[in-house]
């Protein structure tokens, strides 16, 4: 046997509730003998200026039939007069108590014949307050004598008008509101749970979604409470104007997180930019008619709560349909919901409008069955999308774990290339440092010594990082070893160096710096192609920026070095680096940049040549307030210093 779920425990339970033990909804004449629906006896007639005075009622009036049990008069302006010949009353004995199954009615009096023409009046509605009318109920409940009388009521109300008139005793009416009241406790009991339990989940996924159809829920709850009577009879007894304004304020508010909560989920915002603009355009008049009902324009908002209600739902059904044909998952569970939902609001604004015939069933327990199915629904779906979720975040976990072993990859790959050795050369010292960003890198530097005096080195910066990067590095290894004939000649090796990477770069391409330096004649030659500028500062202190032009290696067939020439001498020195030394940021957004190395520069001219490389990155580290491992971009630099 198939087990059954709470959520369908739950509609049933409301179900059963409502065909076999709720007699207030039934549409029988007679129900136990202990009320009856009565509002085909009635007959009616409608005064649009409100103008005529009941002494005049039965002479003015044209009273017409009412033909349906439930009756629906739609935005009425004007008072609506109701009559019950003496010849249609029920024994008044037997049934003392006239209910006015609804509530929404701004005003209801009642005016039982008395003694010729006078009139003796009852008052209800929300202008009376609950505790001072005769029978408070969540209903109109009116008290009608003894004897077979002709009656007359007067209704007006700014809201949409359906109603029944159902005669009953106190026994009976207390039993049934003993009934209906256990039945919506469980209906309103489950919007407390979903409303507790999500936002639970919401704290804790801090998923704007969930927020969206919290707010969704709550203020669906509280117009259901207005729409069914309880608001004004458990919140606000004694409030004319919030019970009022409760319908149309509650109701537009709820519609204004639907579109946010329809659009965000549905992620209409990316898949249908113009769904998404109208969808917030819908909300903005949902919040404006809201505001509309709270400056007294309560049978415009209530209007305008029934046309948003049927223009979101068709425009709905289009963009499910246009989700569905395009096999999206998130529209499946999105469209089972609301395919309830939007019958139920197209039937319920057809109501409204009086379009179709009302009937006590459609009025009290359309929304309620309906939502409470639709709003589990949507709980599925939003679990569905957790689910999802997880599962995206499962994949990225496992690329980023792929990536790392990547880039792994590439960082021993480029580190195992780097020469392992420094050059040992006669009246030189030199200090190198290369860091990669953290795992990966694209900067590699190459030398070659032919003997005890001479030496060329290449410091080269390969676009993107990674094992393409870290390829392309190897390959400028290979590109700088075929020039080792023209070692003194910048130019010569960096042309070079294009020639063989050309075309086999793209879409990335090469940086580079190239240093020949001689210590026995005292000859400093430097080229570059795109790389940053080198540095040579003097015994004396100062500082020379040696920037010839040439063109980045790789992407022309055929590139132009200018190489520049310096002689040097004893305590000269000479910094050749990368971008990453010069790109330093401080938290404030500053950049380290060519004036702070030359601060420092100047500042540590005197500084021993082995506590160079410790002192640079002390002083990038400081500026930066960030260790350099923990640095954005490749840090390498190389310095050289004649003795």
């Amino acid at each position: 046997m198939k087990k059954t779920s709470p959520a369908e425990t739950l509609l049933f339970l409301l179900f059963s509730t409502f065909f076999f033990t709720n007699p207030i909804l039934s549409e029988t004449p007679n129900d136990i003998g202990e009320r009856i629906l009565h509002t085909t006896k009635f007959t009616y007639w409608i005064d649009p200026s409100s103008s005529v005075p009941v002494e005049s009622v039965l002479k003015t009036g044209d009273f017409k039939k009412i033909n349906d049990d439930f009756v629906n008069f739609g935005f009425l302006k004007g008072t609506l007069w109701l009559k019950l010949d003496p010849k249609d009353f029920p024994d008044p004995a037997k049934y003392p108590l006239l209910l006015i199954q609804a509530h929404n009615i701004d005003s209801v009096e009642l005016f039982h014949k008395h003694d010729g023409n006078t009139y003796i009046v009852s008052k209800s509605g929300h202008i009376q307050p609950v505790f001072q009318r005769e029978i408070p109920h969540r209903n109109f409940v009116f008290r009608v004598g003894h004897e077979r009388e002709t009656i007359l009521l007067a209704i007006r109300s700014e809201i949409s008008l359906q109603f029944a008139f159902v005669f009953t005793n106190q026994r009976n009416l207390q039993r049934e509101d003993y009934i209906s009241q256990w039945a919506y406790g469980l209906f309103f009991g489950s919007l407390g749970i979903i409303i507790l339990y999500n936002l639970a989940i919401a704290f804790f996924v801090r998923d704007r979604n969930y927020f969206y159809y919290i707010g969704y829920v709550l203020f669906f709850g509280l117009g259901q409470l207005s729409l069914l009577g309880f608001w004004g009879y458990f919140f606000v007894p004694d409030s004319y104007f919030w019970k009022r304004i409760g319908i149309p304020v509650f109701f537009s508010i709820c519609l204004f997180f639907f579109v946010l909560f329809t659009s965000n989920f549905l992620k209409l915002k990316a898949r249908i930019p113009r769904i998404a603009r109208f969808y917030r355009l819908l909300g903005y008049f949902a919040l404006l008619n809201a505001v509309v009902a709270l400056f007294g324009g309560i049978s415009q908002a209530s209007i305008g709560v029934s046309s948003l209600s049927v223009l979101i739902c068709v425009s709905l059904l289009g963009v499910l349909v246009w989700g569905i044909w395009r096999s999206l998952r998130s529209f499946y569970y999105f469209a089972i919901a609301f395919v309830l939902l939007l019958l139920t609001c197209t039937v319920y604004g057809l109501l409204k409008f009086g379009i179709l015939s009302s009937n006590p069933f459609l009025e009290e327990m359309l929304f309620p069955i309906a939502s409470l199915a639709d709003i589990t629904l949507f709980a599925f779906a939003l679990a569905d999308r957790i689910q999802l979720l997880r599962q995206e975040k499962d994949m990225a976990l496992a690329q980023v774990t792929s990536l790392r072993k990547e880039r792994k990859i590439s960082r021993d790959i480029l580190m195992q290339s780097l020469p392992k050795t420094i050059p040992n050369v006669k009246n030189l010292q030199i200090q190198i440092y290369i860091l990669p960003m953290k795992d990966v890198g694209g900067d590699f530097y190459e030398y070659f010594s032919p003997n005890p005096y001479e030496i060329g080195i290449v410091l080269c910066d390969v676009s993107g990082h990674g094992i393409p990067a870290s390829l392309i590095s190897a390959m400028g290894k290979v590109a700088f070893t075929t020039q080792k004939d023209n070692i003194s000649s910048p130019k010569q090796v960096l042309e070079g160096m294009n020639r063989v990477l050309y075309g086999n770069c793209n879409p990335q391409y090469v940086t580079a710096s190239y240093v020949y330096l001689n210590t026995s004649t005292k000859v400093w030659r430097f080229g570059r192609a795109g790389h940053p500028s080198a540095y040579l500062q003097r015994a004396g202190g100062e500082i020379i920026k040696v920037h010839p032009k040439g063109k980045i290696i790789g992407v022309f067939p055929e590139i132009q070095i200018e190489e520049t020439t310096y002689k040097v001498e004893p305590k000269d020195r000479i910094l050749i680096l990368s971008d990453g030394v010069l790109e330093c940021f401080n938290p404030a957004g500053e950049m380290y940049g060519e004036s702070g190395l030359l601060e420092f520069l100047n500042a540590n001219r005197e500084l021993p040549n082995h506590l160079f490389k410790g002192k640079l990155i002390q002083d990038l580290e400081s500026f930066s307030k960030a260790e350099i491992k923990e640095w954005d971009d490749d840090l390498t630099f190389i310095f050289l210093e004649l003795v």
